[in-house]
């Protein structure tokens, strides 16, 4: 197999992994953002984009190695490589998403919070 074989088996291989993921995720993803948005018009267009950049975030990653003209034996391991960054780039996009999701959250508790205090110091 040539160079751009290799390159484009990685990226394939490293797409169909993440695409799997997303598809296995969506259904409980989508009420989290439904209930954390408050409505579903807004839950499904963070769905989709936090979804796309999942995507898009962990195919730039396996994008890192390109063919450069390395020995026939290497590129296998070359193209093992570049699955490998996808896959940290997925991970990584994954873990970004739940620290802002987590600040959030916290967030919107304690603004809870500061209302019902308000609410209470009136009566």
């Amino acid at each position: 197999m040539s160079e751009l074989g290799y390159f484009l088996l990685g990226i394939s291989f490293c797409s169909f992994i993440i695409l799997t993921v997303i598809v296995i995720i969506h259904k409980r993803f989508r009420i989290m953002m439904i209930d954390l948005c408050e409505g579903e018009a807004r839950a499904n267009f963070w769905t989709l984009a936090v979804e796309a950049w999942f995507f898009i975030y962990s195919v730039s990653a396996a994008l890192h190695w390109r063919p450069d003209g390395t020995a026939e034996r290497q590129f296998f391991l070359a193209s093992i490589c570049q699955i490998k960054e996808g896959l940290n780039g997925m991970s990584n996009s994954i873990i970004m998403f739940s620290v802002g999701l987590l600040a959030f959250v916290f967030l919107r508790k304690f603004r809870g919070r500061d209302n019902e205090l308000l609410e209470k110091e009136k009566v």
